[in-house]
């Protein structure tokens, strides 16, 4: 898979009239080699070329790990390692002479990941070819798109490893259903929340956000030690990341009975976020999708209080393609995750949001998140 994965990518950078491209630890790395690396303050770069094998240039304390793994699962790759006296100048060179790249031969171009890539690990690339100081001639190009085209289809592993985040995302949320109560506060049912995923499996919880009250009017509120009142919304978004591949599920509660004000809206939420979810098959974009759910909320006159895009696509990162927003107007197609979240948030007041995890298949869609989404 792997092999696969870095031949596609080469071809790509053929297409585009690139010399080689650069990868950073992250998403894409671990996409395309299966490595799964941190760089703190030391600069550790893959080197993908045109064709033939990548390079690596690491830490001496990650080499032994990194020729391990490509041995095990890439199979074409040589590692160039640097001591931290020495740091990874020298390194990065042989690594680019092995290759045969000579980047200062004039006004070249190489893709880097714009999202990931530090100002550290372009300048040691400007000064490995020759450029830095020296009006460098050496132009970056973004290799996101490349990449999210790449990811965007999941396959048949990937979606495996969704599936179970999805389901490790929906015993979180079972958890802060059965911790919701008055006196309650946000942090504990957080803490609930947390404790149930890492004993379901989890990687790790990439966010926990526990927000009650005027706080659920706040769509990117941070959890804090707010007791909950009678009467009270509150919306739980919680991740889980399982095998790198990550969950994403929003419910909202109401602490005792809420107003009706706040029921009203709970429903059309509920509507927009149901009406999305059917109309999501092959073939649709994103914007059409958007729409959908965005008009479903503006019929009931509460559409400025719709702040943001009703998702995102779904993978080793949180957000990722495709987008379900506005201007989105590429078709999807079958293996794309991505949420459906519509929202409702009435500041100083309090906010409802609804999401899910869907997966496209033949002619519709999987929904992965299973809890409930009656209000409760």
């Amino acid at each position: 898979m792997n092999a696969s994965r870095i031949g596609i990518l080469q071809g790509a950078l053929r297409e585009q009239g690139l010399e080689c491209a650069f990868l950073v630890p992250g998403p894409n790395l671990r996409y395309l080699t299966g490595l799964q690396l941190q760089g703190f303050e030391r600069v550790i770069l893959g080197i993908v070329p045109l064709a033939g094998d990548l390079a690596f240039v690491v830490p001496q304390l990650e080499a032994d790990r990194v020729r391990a793994h490509i041995d095990a699962h890439i199979q074409c790759g040589a590692v160039f390692s640097y001591t931290d006296d020495a740091g990874p100048l020298a390194a990065l060179r042989q690594a680019l002479c092995a290759l045969g790249l000579d980047l200062d031969l004039g006004s070249q171009v190489v893709g880097a990941e714009f999202l990931h890539m530090r100002l550290l690990d372009r300048d040691i690339i400007e000064k490995a070819g020759g450029h830095h100081g020296s009006g460098c001639s050496l132009r970056f190009r973004d290799l996101g798109p490349i990449a999210a085209r790449m990811r965007a289809v999941k396959g048949p592993d990937e979606l495996a490893a969704l599936k179970r985040a999805a389901h490790i995302v929906d015993i979180g949320i079972a958890a802060a259903a059965s911790a919701i109560a008055p006196g309650i506060t946000e942090r504990e049912v957080a803490a609930a929340v947390e404790r149930a995923m890492l004993a379901a499996g989890a990687d790790r919880v990439p966010f926990n956000a526990v927000l009650a009250g005027a706080n659920s009017a706040l769509p990117h509120g941070q959890t804090s030690d707010y007791e909950m009142r009678e009467g009270d919304m509150v919306i739980c978004d919680i991740g889980a990341t399982y095998r790198g591949y990550n969950g994403d599920i929003t419910r909202t509660f109401a602490v005792g009975k809420p107003t009706p004000e706040m029921a009203r809206i709970y429903g059309v939420v509920y509507e927009a976020n149901r009406a999305a979810c059917q109309a999501a098959r092959p073939g649709v974009t994103g914007e059409q999708l958007d729409s959908v759910a965005r008009d479903a909320i503006t019929r009931a006159g509460f559409g400025e209080y719709f702040t943001h895009r009703t998702g995102h696509g779904l993978g080793l990162e949180i957000h990722e393609e495709p987008y379900i927003v506005q201007g989105a107007k590429k078709p999807l197609e079958a293996g794309m995750v991505f949420t459906i979240e519509p929202g409702v948030y009435i500041p100083s007041v309090g906010g409802v949001r609804i999401e899910d995890d869907l997966a496209l298949a033949g002619d519709g869609h999987l929904v992965l998140t299973a809890f409930p989404r009656e209000l409760a």
